[in-house]
């Protein structure tokens, strides 16, 4: 039996649904509440029992700062998500595979002093940026050159300590749509679409030629873990890879969440038996 914790709230919805389904499949499941104050999830289960936690960002790296913590704890290999490690690996899918990896110190300077370096900017041209980390000290969004090269404001705005966090940084480009797709032993399996022309748009399932894109990034060797996130998108009616994500923190969407409760629940239960049993 594995128990899983969910933090209710976090992705804009209500966790009882997916709590409803990890219990039909005779798992435990305990609810970080704030509104309740049910928030000492630390004492929810002893530290010798599979723990699934599901939720944000701010508390899955709790989880992984502890010293002695649940198995797995958090569903993902975190340095397999970092931008640097799987760049390489899905480059002929990637929207931003022209872009740059590099200090964020580094970008406000060659932005100030010459930002013709960074594909021709022209002034009125935006930038795509995003932490290279998976755990995201800073949301990915657009930038003007300008907010660009005032360092310490960026760094304020986004609470960042350290100027020199390798960022990705991008030209801006039209995104039509977006999807997100559970990936399982090297299969799709499941998909829901999340954004239509920059608004919420929730949708099971993809298109035909997302779906091509999913397959291909599926069936090759490199898999960051046994069950990802991988995060799609149509660019002028082509599609491409935006990003991987760690199951953990990653909204499902319309994905099927009993198809994702029972394939995480036996890879987290794997990864418990490996560690306490030598299996």
């Amino acid at each position: 039996m594995v128990s899983w914790i969910l933090e209710d709230g976090v992705f804009g919805c209500s966790m009882a649904p997916l709590a409803t389904e990890i219990r039909k499949q005779g798992h435990n499941v305990k609810i970080v509440d704030y509104t309740r104050g049910i928030t000492d999830y630390q004492r929810f289960f002893p530290q010798t029992e599979c723990v699934i936690f599901y939720g944000s960002l701010y508390i899955a790296e709790q989880i992984l700062s502890w010293d002695r913590s649940w198995t797995p704890g958090i569903i993902g290999t975190i340095e397999h998500y970092h931008c640097t490690a799987y760049y390489p690996h899905l480059k002929p899918w990637l929207l931003n595979a022209g872009g740059y990896i590099l200090p964020l110190s580094e970008l406000s300077s060659t932005v100030v002093e010459n930002p013709k370096l960074l594909f021709n900017l022209e002034e009125s041209k935006r930038l795509f940026i995003r932490p290279n980390s998976p755990l995201k000290p800073f949301a990915g969004s657009l930038y003007s050159p300008r907010e660009v090269t005032d360092l310490d404001s960026f760094m304020k705005r986004h609470y960042l300590e350290d100027p020199n966090i390798l960022v990705v940084v991008a030209p801006e480009q039209s995104i039509e749509a977006e999807w997100r797709v559970i990936i399982a032993q090297g299969q799709i399996l499941c998909a829901s679409q999340y954004r239509q022309i920059e608004k919420p748009y929730y949708q099971s399932g993809m298109p035909e030629i997302v779906r091509q894109v999913a397959e291909a990034v599926a069936q090759q060797q490199w898999q960051p873990d046994p069950i990802w996130v991988l995060d799609l998108c149509c660019s002028g009616n082509l599609a491409y890879v935006l990003e991987i994500n760690f199951l953990s923190c990653s909204a499902l969407y319309n994905c099927d969440l009993s198809l994702v409760a029972k394939e995480a629940s036996e890879v987290a239960w794997k990864q418990w038996l490996q560690k306490h049993e030598g299996i």
